[in-house]
């Protein structure tokens, strides 16, 4: 009798089959990447939305609090609303001590620096008083008009 030859099915991968599964994972992998990166996206903006909404409030809430003050005190807004009005882009405009110094540097450490190019930024607090009360309109606008928060509250005198 002859010796038989047995073969044996070739095992593992031919060069054609690696790189496909290669190619296929880089196009799931590069997928995953992009949604990671749009997602971190999201979340810098929501943080930023809350923060700007925090932020509203608070401005708000100082103005209430400042309008318990005496009706003779200078700080009270109902004796001078003009003077916390203003914009909030460049906190150098005002003093320190002044409220709105504080805002801008609060605003400027946690959502970063107004950004005059992008032209849709916005950072405007309007108190005026209509006679019967005030109103308190303010206008967060960041990340390139993308993040926004607008508050606007009647204050009455008591």
């Amino acid at each position: 009798m002859g010796a038989r030859v047995i073969r044996h099915p070739s095992q593992g991968f031919t060069l054609v089959e690696a790189l496909v599964a290669m190619a296929i994972f880089t196009i799931g992998f590069s997928g995953l990447y992009f949604f990671f990166g749009a997602s971190q996206q999201v979340i810098a903006d929501s943080e930023k939305r809350m923060y700007i909404n925090l932020m509203a409030d608070r401005i708000v809430e100082t103005i209430s609090a400042q309008a318990m003050r005496p009706s003779t005190d200078p700080l009270n807004p109902f004796v001078n609303a003009s003077q916390y009005s203003g914009s909030l882009n460049n906190c150098s405009s005002y003093n320190t001590g002044d409220d709105r110094r504080e805002w801008c540097d609060d605003l400027n450490a946690n959502i970063g620096a107004f950004n005059a190019a992008s032209g849709q930024e916005i950072r405007q607090v309007d108190v005026t008083n209509d006679g019967t009360g005030l109103i308190v309109n303010v206008s967060l606008v960041t990340g390139g008009g993308s993040v926004s928060a607008y508050f606007t509250r009647k204050l009455r005198k008591r």
